[in-house]
């Protein structure tokens, strides 16, 4: 937020209904978690967003774009030997691309740990996100060493109002600064929240304040 620049951007899939009505994730990635078809959606975000961003990522090396990710994908190396091909591909740096997984998937840590490990080792680093709503614990976090926490949107967008998400988001923030990891602050879309944010040290932010959803 020191600069007001735009250094990134988040893949968000989405998928449209026979009546035109979009679904979001929480309503078609279970089920095709449970009918084996993970791997195939996945590979569908991966190669989209090079389809489209590759060229422009090869000449903007200082931008980046983040992709969300199931726990399963997390449980083997598969996707990471995948995402190597495509950054050789598109002359893509691997700190150009970002993983993402929410907190609610943390489950089986020990499974999900060296995996996390093995794509920190390659050059993309590891976003949890909605931080704060999920099952993550001090132990949990300290073992899955991750790169960077995204505090959930429903703290963001109440925090100046609310004194609950007020104290939360601060001790969000307090954390992650305590294990030296990036923070990215989700929904914000008021001057209000940007100027709370930015006092304590908050670096970035994504939301409708800056810019709508394309």
């Amino acid at each position: 937020m020191k600069t007001e620049k735009c250094i990134g951007a988040e893949a968000l899939l989405r998928w449209p209904g026979e009546q035109g009505q979009v679904m979001n994730p929480a309503e078609f990635i279970p089920l095709a978690e449970k009918e084996g078809m993970i791997e195939q959606v996945t590979d569908y975000v991966i190669d989209n967003v090079f389809r489209d961003l590759g060229a422009y990522l090869a000449t903007h090396t200082d931008r980046y774009v983040s992709i969300n990710l199931s726990a399963s994908d997390f449980h083997t190396s598969r996707l990471i030997a995948r995402t190597n091909q495509k950054t050789e591909q598109h002359a893509v740096r691997p700190q150009q691309i970002k993983f993402e997984v929410t907190e609610h998937a943390f489950l089986d840590v020990d499974k999900m740990t060296p995996i996390i490990l093995a794509f920190r080792k390659a050059g993309y680093e590891v976003a949890i996100d909605d931080f704060g709503i999920g099952y993550s614990n001090l132990h949990n976090l300290k073992s899955l060493n991750v790169d960077i926490l995204k505090i959930d949107k429903s703290f963001v967008e109440t925090l100046t109002t609310h004194k609950t998400s007020h104290l939360i988001a601060e001790h969000i923030i307090e954390l992650a600064h305590s294990l030296g990891l990036k923070t990215i602050a989700e929904g914000v879309e008021t001057e209000e929240q940007v100027n709370w944010l930015r006092k304590r040290g908050v670096r970035y932010c994504q939301g409708w304040f800056f810019a709508k959803a394309m």
